[in-house]
């Protein structure tokens, strides 16, 4: 029994010096099992400790199980893999699953409103293949292409939409029901954060690429020679 124990407290000590949780919970477990003849082989059984380090055992068996399920391998399509890559990426890909079980794969015609101008933002898009049209008071004010969301303020903000989409191009797109998505992020404050930044994110890109559209032509020609686009 001494060996046993002696090498149970070593596993505990090597457990707590480990950053990986699943490697944790597997080296507490063992160390709990190498403490159990201890308590059963006494002459006098001490049946507290059997039972506390019999559900210590259990929980953490459960989330070894939990851990081990969380990491299999994510497959995706070749644009959902796309979309991980070029928006998603900050995101873990088991993230970016709980993002795509609430999501649906869209299509619309040449013309086909995306977004109606004052109306209330029922769905966040992101635009996977195609071009979204922004138009405000009938006016174009900008063009939006695969990778960047529609939306996004209104969904942000909670508030009617500024400003009118249509689809470009024949556009295949990703829609999120806005009551859903919010209810997956208040639920998962890590994920909510990380969906913030992608957000934050394209907006920044549209401004930038805003300011640069409207810039004087003179600074247009700097910036595109700067970029290796002369």
């Amino acid at each position: 029994m001494g060996p046993l124990f002696d090498l149970g407290n070593v596993l505990y000590l090597v457990a707590f010096s480990v950053r990986d949780m699943l490697w944790l919970r597997i080296l507490t477990v063992a160390a709990q099992l190498c403490l159990m003849p201890y308590y059963c082989l006494r002459s006098e059984i001490m049946y507290k400790p059997i039972c506390w380090g019999t559900l210590f055992i259990l929980i953490n068996v459960v989330q070894i199980v939990w851990l081990l399920l969380e990491r299999r391998p994510v497959f995706l399509g070749e644009e959902e893999l796309h979309l991980y890559r070029t928006v998603f990426r900050g995101l873990k890909p088991r993230e970016f699953l709980k993002l795509l079980s609430i999501a649906e794969w869209k299509q619309a015609k040449l013309g086909e409103e995306l977004l109606g101008q004052g109306k209330p933002v029922a769905e966040l898009m992101l635009i996977s293949n195609g071009r979204g049209t922004v138009e405000m008071d009938r006016r174009h004010v900008a063009e939006l292409g695969s990778g960047q969301f529609v939306g996004e303020m209104g969904f942000l903000t909670e508030q009617p939409a500024s400003a009118r989409v249509a689809a470009g191009l024949p556009t295949t797109y990703l829609a999120w029901p806005a009551a859903k998505l919010r209810s997956l992020l208040s639920s998962t404050p890590g994920l909510h954060l990380k969906m913030q930044g992608v957000l934050g994110s394209d907006l920044v890109e549209k401004l930038r690429q805003n300011a640069l559209a409207n810039a004087h032509p003179s600074l247009m020609k700097t910036a595109l020679r700067e970029a290796g686009a002369e």
